[in-house]
């Protein structure tokens, strides 16, 4: 069941409100506070509360991977795509192409600015 959100004044009003909206006792109301009523610093704004409410649910929810489960098993029998160990073979998938390819260059070869030995003559 979907939650509803209500405001009040207080957290009570906020929530009699949900129960009277939804035409539920308490008992069989999931009620979460949201916000607790508040005022600003100088009291010019007042905050409401906000209460989340919805109908408790009498049973467990309906299960939503079977239908998932389902569609990837007929399209393996179909022999449609790739199997799971043939994933990724041919055209260079998976392997690191451009950019770093792992080596590193070592930090003292290479750099531009570095001074360069005073011994040498090229």
């Amino acid at each position: 069941m979907e939650w509803i959100v209500v405001t009040g004044n207080t957290v009570t009003e906020a929530r009699d409100r949900a129960l009277d909206a939804l035409s539920i006792a308490a008992e069989d109301a999931d009620i979460e506070i949201l916000a607790e009523p508040a005022r600003s610093r100088w009291g010019l704004r007042h905050h409401p509360a906000r209460v989340r409410v919805r109908v408790r649910p009498t049973g467990p929810p309906p299960r939503v991977g079977d239908q998932r489960r389902d569609r990837r098993r007929s399209r393996r029998r179909s022999g449609g795509g790739q199997q799971k160990g043939q994933r990724g073979k041919g055209g260079g998938q998976g392997q690191n192409r451009g950019g770093r390819s792992g080596r590193r260059r070592s930090r003292s070869s290479g750099r531009a600015g570095a001074p360069k030995p005073s011994g040498s003559t090229s």
